[in-house]
């Protein structure tokens, strides 16, 4: 397994090292000043094995990995996301690595959109703790705090009960 791995991240090296070419599209002349937004809009999404050209099935099973082994290709699958320009934001700090692997490893045919000017914020919880892919790491079971949307208790009106405004 160990010479498989070694050639699994040196794929993913490859990928990183040769993103793929920008997706051609015209800016309408209203975006000028902002192509950027032309890009959002324009690009389409792609799962990441087709911005890469690595199959989610190369990706061996959890179980059948070291410690050591996951940490390498986590790091590896980061490059590539660093050259396609993709931000995982919501992976919990104290993520095992193993468990990362497995979210990674797992989401690799998420549809995401390449974009150079920009980047792409990549989030995989799904926001209910029973489907989320961290599992007892995320904290999507957590209320909001929806008090900075609430008007403040000390309100003056006058006379008539009425708002000053």
């Amino acid at each position: 397994m160990q010479r498989y791995i070694e050639q699994l991240i040196e794929d993913l090296d490859w990928a990183a090292e040769n993103p793929p070419d920008p997706e051609y599209f015209e800016v309408p002349p209203h975006l000028d000043d902002n192509p950027e937004i032309a890009e959002l809009a324009l690009v389409p999404f792609k799962p990441i094995s087709e911005w890469t050209g690595i199959g989610s099935e190369v990706f061996p099973n959890v179980i059948d990995l070291s410690w050591e082994e996951w940490e390498k290709v986590n790091e590896a699958i980061f490059r590539v996301f660093e050259s396609l320009h993709i931000d995982l934001i919501d992976a919990p700090e104290d993520l095992p690595p193993e468990m990362l692997y497995e979210v990674l490893t797992t989401n690799w045919d998420f549809d995401v959109q390449y974009l150079p000017s920009s980047g792409m914020d990549l989030e995989l919880c799904t926001g209910d703790p029973m489907t989320c892919p961290y599992g007892e790491y995320c904290d999507c079971d957590e209320e909001p705090d929806f008090s900075a949307d609430e008007p403040p208790a000390n309100i003056d009106t006058d006379e008539d009960g009425e708002l000053p405004f």
